[in-house]
């Protein structure tokens, strides 16, 4: 495990943050580019990365392996909600900020950051775990995390099955019956697909720093509330985890990639459905960048103590 590759992979992340951040100072993004590149990114080159990371994963995992690995992924989706109500109950979090603040426990960057960090720390091996586990984000970001966003907004939820069939849920689908049945694709049309998707890490970075740059500076730092749930999400639950995920799961590599998937910052999709919904933008913002900062010195730690 190279700690020196792990690290710049946040500092790549900081530096298209700020790029994004630039480039509304200088009137190039604006609030308009902002929701029409939110509405691309959920659309379009997020379902085309889950696409991608099948289209290319090696088939030799067991199924016995797989049966686990579907078994984490559900567990871990069913139980970061019940975090995220202790967190809003211990932070005493309002009312209008309860669904995004579950929103951000539940769903970490296992897709923008997931895929380059896990390769950094884990290699090539690695892909197919968190390609799945990225499955059941998809499926539970675009249902349950959609349930989330009209929590506090006074808005009675109902579930419209015509929503459900978005295309962040179509493509996990899609992923996962193509690498269960082995489904054979043109390797130009696999290409173009992880083209698309490749995208979407730069661009949510960049909707991302022009999101922080309609806001002063100093509302980046000066929420004390943030930086206590930082802490907490980023640090304190995955040392309090760790051992019940020993306990739990035999195999290493999917200890070790379920361990820094828990340590992952808060999802971009977190500011790209606060844009969707009408919901606290900056708020989601921040929470994005504080742990995302955070991250880079947590991830590598996390390493050290339980990996190395």
């Amino acid at each position: 495990m190279n700690m020196q590759v792990i690290i710049n992979q946040m500092i790549q992340l900081f530096l298209v943050i700020g790029l994004g951040y630039l480039l509304r100072k200088l009137g190039l993004f604006d609030q308009g580019l902002n929701k029409k590149l939110s509405t691309l990114l959920l659309q379009v080159t997020m379902p085309a990365m889950v696409l991608s990371a099948v289209l290319k994963a090696d088939n030799s995992v067991g199924l016995s392996q797989l049966s686990t690995i579907f078994i984490v992924s559900i567990a871990a989706y069913l139980l970061l909600p019940l975090l995220g109500l202790l967190l809003n109950f211990i932070l005493r979090v309002p009312k209008p900020q309860k669904g995004l603040y579950l929103f951000m426990t539940t769903f970490g960057n296992v897709g923008f950051m997931g895929f380059p960090v896990m390769n950094a720390i884990f290699g090539s091996q690695a892909m197919l775990y968190t390609a799945i586990f990225n499955m059941f984000f998809n499926l539970f970001l675009f249902t349950m995390g959609a349930a989330m966003m009209q929590m506090g907004s006074g808005e009675k939820f109902q579930l419209n099955l015509k929503k459900l069939i978005s295309p962040g849920v179509l493509s996990a689908l899609a992923a996962l019956l193509i690498y269960l049945l082995k489904i054979p694709c043109p390797l130009i049309l696999a290409d173009t697909v992880e083209l698309i998707g490749s995208v979407t890490t730069p661009l949510a970075m960049l909707v991302i720093g022009s999101t922080l740059a309609s806001m002063p500076l100093k509302e980046v730092f000066n929420d004390i509330r943030v930086h206590f749930y930082s802490i907490l999400k980023q640090l304190a639950f995955p040392l309090l985890l760790y051992p019940l995920l020993r306990w739990l799961i035999a195999d290493e590599l999917l200890l070790g990639v379920s361990l820094i998937l828990l340590a992952m910052p808060v999802a971009n999709a977190a500011v790209l459905f606060s844009t969707e919904y009408g919901r606290d933008q900056k708020l989601a913002a921040k929470s994005v960048f504080l742990t995302t900062l955070l991250s880079a010195v947590v991830i590598p730690l996390l390493v050290y103590l339980f990996l190395i």
